[in-house]
Protein backbone atom coordinates (compact mmCIF):
# COMPACT_ATOMS: atom_id res chain seq x y z
CA UNK A 1 0.00 0.00 0.00
CA UNK A 2 1.24 3.88 -0.99
CA UNK A 3 0.48 7.30 -1.20
CA UNK A 4 -0.16 8.63 -4.44
CA UNK A 5 3.17 9.74 -5.97
CA UNK A 6 3.31 14.10 -5.22
CA UNK A 7 1.40 15.59 -7.64
CA UNK A 8 3.20 17.96 -10.69
CA UNK A 9 0.76 20.47 -11.27
CA UNK A 10 -1.82 20.76 -14.11
CA UNK A 11 1.11 22.56 -16.79
CA UNK A 12 1.71 19.78 -19.52
CA UNK A 13 5.37 18.80 -19.00
CA UNK A 14 7.68 17.95 -21.84
CA UNK A 15 8.71 14.74 -22.00
CA UNK A 16 12.01 14.18 -20.30
CA UNK A 17 10.70 16.14 -17.25
CA UNK A 18 7.54 13.36 -16.69
CA UNK A 19 10.31 10.80 -17.45
CA UNK A 20 12.35 12.33 -14.59
CA UNK A 21 9.53 12.54 -12.22
CA UNK A 22 7.80 8.97 -12.85
CA UNK A 23 11.95 7.64 -11.95
CA UNK A 24 11.17 10.02 -8.93
CA UNK A 25 8.14 8.45 -7.67
CA UNK A 26 9.27 4.91 -8.29
CA UNK A 27 12.49 5.22 -6.69
CA UNK A 28 10.23 6.88 -3.70
CA UNK A 29 8.26 4.16 -3.95
CA UNK A 30 11.23 1.19 -3.42
CA UNK A 31 12.63 3.09 -0.48
CA UNK A 32 9.53 3.02 1.46
CA UNK A 33 9.25 6.59 2.20
CA UNK A 34 5.61 6.86 0.72
CA UNK A 35 4.90 3.62 2.11
CA UNK A 36 1.95 2.98 4.62
CA UNK A 37 2.48 1.79 7.30
CA UNK A 38 1.63 -1.81 8.19
CA UNK A 39 -1.50 -1.91 10.48
CA UNK A 40 -1.01 -5.26 13.01
CA UNK A 41 -4.01 -6.01 15.15
CA UNK A 42 -2.58 -7.32 18.52
CA UNK A 43 -5.05 -10.18 20.09
CA UNK A 44 -3.93 -11.00 23.11
CA UNK A 45 -6.72 -12.25 25.35
CA UNK A 46 -5.74 -11.37 28.82
CA UNK A 47 -3.02 -9.74 28.61
CA UNK A 48 0.71 -11.14 28.19
CA UNK A 49 2.78 -8.23 28.06
CA UNK A 50 6.37 -9.95 27.50
CA UNK A 51 4.94 -12.16 24.57
CA UNK A 52 3.61 -8.71 23.01
CA UNK A 53 7.01 -6.99 23.81
CA UNK A 54 9.11 -9.93 22.37
CA UNK A 55 6.90 -9.59 19.17
CA UNK A 56 7.91 -5.81 19.10
CA UNK A 57 11.45 -6.76 18.91
CA UNK A 58 11.45 -9.30 16.90
CA UNK A 59 9.20 -7.24 14.02
CA UNK A 60 11.81 -3.92 14.96
CA UNK A 61 15.02 -6.06 14.49
CA UNK A 62 13.78 -6.72 10.73
CA UNK A 63 13.32 -3.17 10.50
CA UNK A 64 9.50 -3.34 11.22
CA UNK A 65 9.63 -0.13 13.65
CA UNK A 66 6.67 1.23 15.62
CA UNK A 67 4.91 4.61 15.13
CA UNK A 68 7.60 4.55 11.66
CA UNK A 69 6.32 1.97 9.38
CA UNK A 70 4.20 -0.76 11.05
CA UNK A 71 1.05 0.63 13.47
CA UNK A 72 -0.23 -1.15 16.34
CA UNK A 73 -3.96 -1.78 17.01
CA UNK A 74 -4.66 -3.14 20.06
CA UNK A 75 -7.58 -5.07 21.03
CA UNK A 76 -9.51 -5.36 24.55
CA UNK A 77 -8.19 -7.53 26.95
CA UNK A 78 -10.36 -10.32 28.48
CA UNK A 79 -10.39 -14.07 28.89
CA UNK A 80 -13.91 -13.80 27.14
CA UNK A 81 -14.88 -15.27 23.64
CA UNK A 82 -17.85 -12.57 23.07
CA UNK A 83 -15.26 -9.99 23.63
CA UNK A 84 -12.86 -11.24 21.54
CA UNK A 85 -14.82 -11.79 18.87
CA UNK A 86 -15.86 -7.99 18.62
CA UNK A 87 -12.04 -7.61 18.47
CA UNK A 88 -11.70 -9.57 15.65
CA UNK A 89 -14.74 -7.74 14.12
CA UNK A 90 -13.11 -4.40 14.50
CA UNK A 91 -9.65 -6.05 12.85
CA UNK A 92 -11.80 -6.87 9.91
CA UNK A 93 -13.26 -3.78 9.59
CA UNK A 94 -9.74 -2.06 9.88
CA UNK A 95 -8.36 -4.28 7.40
CA UNK A 96 -5.54 -4.76 9.29
CA UNK A 97 -2.70 -6.49 7.26
CA UNK A 98 -2.17 -9.40 10.10
CA UNK A 99 -3.06 -10.38 13.16
CA UNK A 100 -0.54 -11.34 16.42
CA UNK A 101 -2.97 -13.42 18.84
CA UNK A 102 -2.11 -14.99 21.99
CA UNK A 103 -3.81 -18.45 23.24
CA UNK A 104 -5.91 -21.56 21.80
CA UNK A 105 -9.29 -19.69 22.43
CA UNK A 106 -8.17 -16.46 21.74
CA UNK A 107 -6.78 -18.22 18.00
CA UNK A 108 -9.55 -19.66 17.56
CA UNK A 109 -11.90 -16.61 17.58
CA UNK A 110 -9.85 -14.49 15.11
CA UNK A 111 -9.70 -17.85 12.91
CA UNK A 112 -13.29 -17.91 12.78
CA UNK A 113 -14.22 -14.00 12.28
CA UNK A 114 -11.22 -12.84 10.71
CA UNK A 115 -11.48 -13.66 6.35
CA UNK A 116 -8.79 -16.35 5.44
CA UNK A 117 -6.69 -13.19 3.72
CA UNK A 118 -5.38 -11.73 6.36
CA UNK A 119 -2.47 -13.92 7.79
CA UNK A 120 -2.62 -14.48 11.79
CA UNK A 121 0.61 -15.18 13.94
CA UNK A 122 0.17 -16.46 17.05
CA UNK A 123 1.86 -17.82 20.25
CA UNK A 124 1.19 -19.22 23.83
CA UNK A 125 -0.87 -22.01 21.74
CA UNK A 126 0.30 -25.43 22.66
CA UNK A 127 -1.01 -27.64 19.98
CA UNK A 128 -0.91 -25.74 16.55
CA UNK A 129 -2.58 -27.11 13.76
CA UNK A 130 -3.83 -30.10 15.76
CA UNK A 131 -0.65 -31.13 17.47
CA UNK A 132 1.13 -30.62 14.18
CA UNK A 133 3.94 -28.62 13.53
CA UNK A 134 3.96 -28.45 10.06
CA UNK A 135 3.17 -26.35 7.10
CA UNK A 136 0.13 -25.15 8.27
CA UNK A 137 -1.85 -24.98 5.01
CA UNK A 138 -3.97 -21.83 5.43
CA UNK A 139 -3.64 -18.46 7.13
CA UNK A 140 -1.94 -19.10 10.59
CA UNK A 141 1.70 -19.58 11.69
CA UNK A 142 3.19 -19.19 15.03
CA UNK A 143 5.21 -20.23 17.52
CA UNK A 144 4.10 -22.78 20.35
CA UNK A 145 4.71 -22.81 24.30
CA UNK A 146 4.60 -26.81 24.10
CA UNK A 147 7.14 -28.43 26.21
CA UNK A 148 8.10 -31.77 25.20
CA UNK A 149 7.27 -34.17 27.87
CA UNK A 150 9.96 -35.88 28.27
CA UNK A 151 11.39 -32.95 30.10
CA UNK A 152 9.30 -32.82 32.69
CA UNK A 153 10.23 -36.11 33.65
CA UNK A 154 13.68 -35.47 33.39
CA UNK A 155 13.20 -32.76 35.52
CA UNK A 156 11.28 -34.04 37.87
CA UNK A 157 13.75 -37.13 38.39
CA UNK A 158 16.91 -34.88 38.84
CA UNK A 159 15.42 -32.43 41.28
CA UNK A 160 12.33 -34.78 43.10
CA UNK A 161 13.15 -38.18 42.52
CA UNK A 162 11.33 -39.79 45.77
CA UNK A 163 7.69 -38.80 43.45
CA UNK A 164 5.75 -41.41 43.77
CA UNK A 165 2.35 -39.86 43.50
CA UNK A 166 1.51 -36.70 41.39
CA UNK A 167 -2.11 -35.02 40.56
CA UNK A 168 -2.07 -33.26 37.24
CA UNK A 169 -4.70 -30.18 37.31
CA UNK A 170 -5.86 -28.61 33.65
CA UNK A 171 -9.13 -27.09 32.88
CA UNK A 172 -11.99 -29.14 31.65
CA UNK A 173 -12.83 -29.45 27.98
CA UNK A 174 -9.59 -26.93 27.36
CA UNK A 175 -8.37 -29.20 24.28
CA UNK A 176 -4.54 -27.92 24.80
CA UNK A 177 -4.32 -28.89 28.29
CA UNK A 178 -6.50 -31.97 27.62
CA UNK A 179 -3.84 -33.27 25.37
CA UNK A 180 -0.91 -32.28 27.64
CA UNK A 181 -2.39 -33.95 30.49
CA UNK A 182 -3.04 -37.56 28.41
CA UNK A 183 0.40 -37.84 27.47
CA UNK A 184 2.13 -36.99 30.87
CA UNK A 185 -0.72 -39.44 32.32
CA UNK A 186 0.98 -42.01 29.78
CA UNK A 187 4.46 -41.08 30.58
CA UNK A 188 4.10 -41.70 34.56
CA UNK A 189 2.23 -44.61 34.36
CA UNK A 190 5.16 -46.21 31.97
CA UNK A 191 7.76 -44.68 34.51
CA UNK A 192 5.99 -46.61 37.77
CA UNK A 193 4.95 -42.93 39.06
CA UNK A 194 0.88 -43.00 39.61
CA UNK A 195 -0.72 -39.96 38.37
CA UNK A 196 -4.19 -38.59 39.19
CA UNK A 197 -5.82 -36.34 36.95
CA UNK A 198 -8.05 -33.29 37.95
CA UNK A 199 -10.20 -31.40 36.08
CA UNK A 200 -11.95 -28.46 37.55
CA UNK A 201 -14.00 -26.28 35.54
CA UNK A 202 -13.24 -23.01 37.37
CA UNK A 203 -10.73 -21.44 40.37
CA UNK A 204 -13.38 -22.40 43.23
CA UNK A 205 -13.37 -25.86 42.26
CA UNK A 206 -10.08 -25.96 41.72
CA UNK A 207 -9.16 -25.01 45.36
CA UNK A 208 -11.56 -27.76 46.33
CA UNK A 209 -10.13 -30.60 44.63
CA UNK A 210 -6.22 -29.36 45.77
CA UNK A 211 -6.87 -29.37 49.03
CA UNK A 212 -9.10 -32.94 48.72
CA UNK A 213 -5.63 -34.51 47.70
CA UNK A 214 -3.18 -32.46 49.17
CA UNK A 215 -2.40 -35.24 51.90
CA UNK A 216 -2.51 -37.82 49.16
CA UNK A 217 0.15 -36.73 46.85
CA UNK A 218 4.02 -36.21 46.42
CA UNK A 219 3.21 -33.27 43.75
CA UNK A 220 1.09 -31.18 41.65
CA UNK A 221 1.59 -30.67 38.12
CA UNK A 222 0.09 -27.61 36.31
CA UNK A 223 -0.60 -27.84 32.74
CA UNK A 224 -0.32 -24.97 30.09
CA UNK A 225 -4.20 -23.80 30.17
CA UNK A 226 -5.36 -20.61 30.74
CA UNK A 227 -7.28 -21.66 33.99
CA UNK A 228 -3.79 -22.26 35.32
CA UNK A 229 -2.31 -18.52 33.93
CA UNK A 230 -5.42 -17.36 35.15
CA UNK A 231 -4.86 -17.58 39.21
CA UNK A 232 -5.48 -20.90 39.34
CA UNK A 233 -1.75 -21.47 39.64
CA UNK A 234 -1.12 -19.14 42.20
CA UNK A 235 -4.46 -21.10 44.08
CA UNK A 236 -1.79 -24.30 44.18
CA UNK A 237 1.23 -22.60 45.30
CA UNK A 238 -0.39 -21.36 48.38
CA UNK A 239 -2.20 -24.80 48.78
CA UNK A 240 1.34 -26.57 48.21
CA UNK A 241 3.54 -23.80 50.62
CA UNK A 242 1.08 -25.13 53.21
CA UNK A 243 1.46 -28.73 52.83
CA UNK A 244 4.92 -28.92 51.75
CA UNK A 245 3.90 -29.81 48.34
CA UNK A 246 6.05 -29.18 45.55
CA UNK A 247 4.38 -27.59 42.57
CA UNK A 248 6.01 -29.20 38.89
CA UNK A 249 4.86 -26.03 36.90
CA UNK A 250 3.90 -25.63 32.99
CA UNK A 251 4.48 -21.91 33.38
CA UNK A 252 7.53 -19.15 33.64
CA UNK A 253 5.42 -16.85 35.37
CA UNK A 254 3.88 -19.27 37.78
CA UNK A 255 7.35 -20.86 39.08
CA UNK A 256 8.53 -16.69 39.53
CA UNK A 257 5.39 -16.56 41.89
CA UNK A 258 6.13 -19.59 43.94
CA UNK A 259 5.74 -22.86 41.92
CA UNK A 260 8.83 -25.25 42.81
CA UNK A 261 10.51 -25.72 39.01
CA UNK A 262 9.37 -27.00 35.88
CA UNK A 263 10.45 -26.87 32.36
CA UNK A 264 8.91 -23.86 30.49
CA UNK A 265 8.81 -21.71 27.55
CA UNK A 266 9.56 -17.85 27.40
CA UNK A 267 7.06 -15.75 26.40
CA UNK A 268 9.46 -13.28 25.12
CA UNK A 269 11.13 -15.32 23.01
CA UNK A 270 8.06 -16.81 21.77
CA UNK A 271 7.06 -13.78 21.18
CA UNK A 272 10.23 -12.61 19.36
CA UNK A 273 10.53 -15.53 17.15
CA UNK A 274 6.39 -14.93 15.87
CA UNK A 275 7.66 -11.48 15.52
CA UNK A 276 10.56 -12.49 12.74
CA UNK A 277 7.87 -14.71 11.40
CA UNK A 278 5.16 -11.59 11.13
CA UNK A 279 8.30 -9.19 9.64
CA UNK A 280 8.67 -12.39 6.83
CA UNK A 281 5.18 -12.26 6.08
CA UNK A 282 4.92 -8.59 6.15
CA UNK A 283 8.79 -7.45 4.48
CA UNK A 284 8.86 -10.53 2.39
CA UNK A 285 5.49 -10.98 1.22
CA UNK A 286 5.88 -14.67 2.42
CA UNK A 287 2.39 -16.67 3.28
CA UNK A 288 1.88 -17.46 6.16
CA UNK A 289 1.70 -21.44 4.40
CA UNK A 290 5.03 -21.00 3.36
CA UNK A 291 6.57 -20.52 7.17
CA UNK A 292 6.40 -23.38 9.96
CA UNK A 293 5.27 -22.99 13.29
CA UNK A 294 8.32 -23.18 16.37
CA UNK A 295 8.72 -24.25 19.73
CA UNK A 296 11.40 -22.53 22.17
CA UNK A 297 14.20 -25.48 22.09
CA UNK A 298 15.47 -26.51 24.86
CA UNK A 299 13.36 -25.14 27.34
CA UNK A 300 14.47 -23.21 30.43
CA UNK A 301 14.79 -25.74 33.18
CA UNK A 302 13.68 -22.87 35.87
CA UNK A 303 13.91 -23.72 39.77
CA UNK A 304 12.11 -20.93 42.24
CA UNK A 305 15.24 -20.83 44.69
CA UNK A 306 13.22 -19.13 47.73
CA UNK A 307 10.29 -21.94 47.34
CA UNK A 308 12.85 -24.82 46.95
CA UNK A 309 14.49 -23.50 50.19
CA UNK A 310 11.50 -23.87 52.41
CA UNK A 311 10.37 -26.87 51.10
CA UNK A 312 14.06 -28.23 51.94
CA UNK A 313 14.56 -29.67 48.67
CA UNK A 314 18.29 -30.30 48.50
CA UNK A 315 19.65 -29.94 44.69
CA UNK A 316 22.47 -32.08 43.09
CA UNK A 317 25.55 -31.04 41.67
CA UNK A 318 24.16 -32.47 38.58
CA UNK A 319 20.80 -30.37 38.83
CA UNK A 320 22.76 -27.39 39.52
CA UNK A 321 24.93 -27.57 36.38
CA UNK A 322 21.48 -27.83 34.53
CA UNK A 323 18.78 -25.37 36.14
CA UNK A 324 18.24 -21.37 36.07
CA UNK A 325 16.90 -19.44 39.38
CA UNK A 326 14.07 -17.19 39.00
CA UNK A 327 16.30 -14.99 40.70
CA UNK A 328 19.23 -15.19 38.51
Amino acid sequence: MFKRCPPTGSLPLPLAGLQAVIIICLLLFGSGVYAEPYRVGLATWSGYPESVQGFKAGLAEAGLIEDQNITFISGAQGADVQLQTEVAKRFREADVDLVYSLTTPGTSVMKSVLPASTPIVFSIVTYPADSSFEYSGNNLVGTSNYVPIRHYLFLLRLIYPQVNRIAIFHRKGEPNSQIQSANLLRLFRREGIEAVELKPENLQQLQRLAEQVAGQVDAFMTTTDTLMQSGGEQILIDISLKHSIPVVSSNKKGIEQGASFGPVADFYTLGFMAGQKAARILRDGLAPSKLESEVQNPPLFLVNRNTINHLGIPLSPEALRNVTWTDE
